[in-house]
């Protein structure tokens, strides 16, 4: 029988007609779409699925990095759209199995991103139609979520602006109550309904904390950057003490430290149930491979007592996961998400030039 979302809390969803929320207009908005893509070229993987793998296959070979693949697209515009990003996620999928890394198990081994926009060409609102068009966007979900669990691949569902968050987490949870046990999905920690979000979550799930990139209205997400990076670490310690499996993704070496000072040794959290996420291109290189390799928790600042010290000596000799966010794409969809990094974070203008460069940090 197929699944269907959980009708009572479907129906909660809010009229949303206004269009995707952006940041407000800037410098960048004006630029050539050759020129945003040059200067973010150093965070995409490739045009196809071919170049991203072989991405991920070199940053795992030369530094040990895993990888989540991700098709850069969203707001599909029409049935047509809806079908072919499932077919090529199908195929994506397949080449992770035949690819180079195959033999990686477990968490090591690639996992595959997708938006819930892609496979719904409208967005969620109160009316019927919409709700069935909504029911067979699930329903594609569904079955590239199947088919990655036949094939042994894990697949995050990614959160969008608000208008999707009831979707997206609701589809998630229908699907792992379906017993689809390779679905993870991503909680934005900007938005104030995540406090009572992180209480949904089980022994055995798995969630990506970021603090978010999409512009939202002050009435229902914070603007403070500082207050969404703490509360990744607050969030992120009551997943762990649930059970959750959590990506840690910050390119913040502050709150990254703050987690594992404030959570990771006070409650012994083991390598084995967290990792740590990073967006291609974002030049950490050095923390990224003394987090592989242990070396960070060697060089760890701070006085422990003796069983923090002790468990500073475990997570130093095993090191951590570290996984890239590998987004590729053709150019017409690839603008936009490089458009919108850019104005999120006008440092990654900053970082280009340190890749051109090859400058480390």
């Amino acid at each position: 029988m197929p699944v269907q979302l959980p009708v009572k809390e479907h129906s909660q969803l809010q009229p949303m007609a206004a269009p995707r929320a952006s940041a407000a207009t800037s410098i960048i908005d004006s630029l050539p779409a050759k020129v945003v893509l040059y200067l973010a070229a150093p965070y995409l993987a490739g045009r196809d699925s071919r170049q991203a793998l072989d991405k991920a296959c070199d940053i795992y070979r030369r530094q040990g990095f895993s990888g989540t693949l991700d098709i850069l697209g969203e707001d599909a515009s029409c049935l047509e759209d809806c079908q072919a990003y499932v077919a090529t996620y199908l195929r994506v999928i397949d080449e992770v199995v035949a690819s180079a890394m195959a033999d990686q198990t477990g968490k090591r081994r690639p996992t595959v991103s997708m938006k819930p926009s892609m496979f719904s060409s409208v967005a969620p609102a109160d009316d019927m139609e919409t709700k069935r068009q909504l029911q067979d966007a699930f329903e594609r979900i569904r079955q590239v979520v199947a088919y990655a669990q036949k094939k042994g691949v894990e697949v995050t569902l990614e959160a969008e602006d608000s208008r999707w968050t009831d979707f997206h987490l609701n589809t998630y949870f229908a699907l792992v109550g379906a017993g689809y046990s390779n679905l993870g999905t991503v909680l934005q920690t900007r938005l104030f309904r995540t406090r009572q979000d992180v209480e949904k979550f089980s022994e055995g799930m798995r969630v990506r904390l970021v603090i978010g990139i999409y512009k939202e209205p002050a009435n229902i997400a914070y603007e403070d950057k500082a207050k969404m990076k703490d509360l990744l670490v607050e969030y992120a310690g009551r997943l762990l003490a649930r059970g959750v499996y959590v990506e840690v993704a910050t390119h913040d070496s502050r709150c990254l430290e703050k987690f594992i000072a404030n959570v990771v040794l006070p409650e012994r959290i083991p390598a084995s149930q967290f990792e740590c996420q990073f967006l291609l291109g974002v030049p950490r290189l050095k923390l990224e491979k003394a987090l592989v390799s242990g070396a960070y928790f060697r060089s760890f600042p701070g006085v422990f007592d003796k069983d923090q010290e002790c468990h500073l000596e475990t997570l130093a000799q095993s090191g951590v996961l570290v996984r890239l966010y590998l987004p590729f794409g053709l150019d017409r969809v690839a603008a936009p998400y490089c458009k919108r990094r850019l104005k999120n974070n006008p440092n990654m203008i900053g970082y280009g030039i340190k890749n051109f460069l090859r400058l480390e940090s």
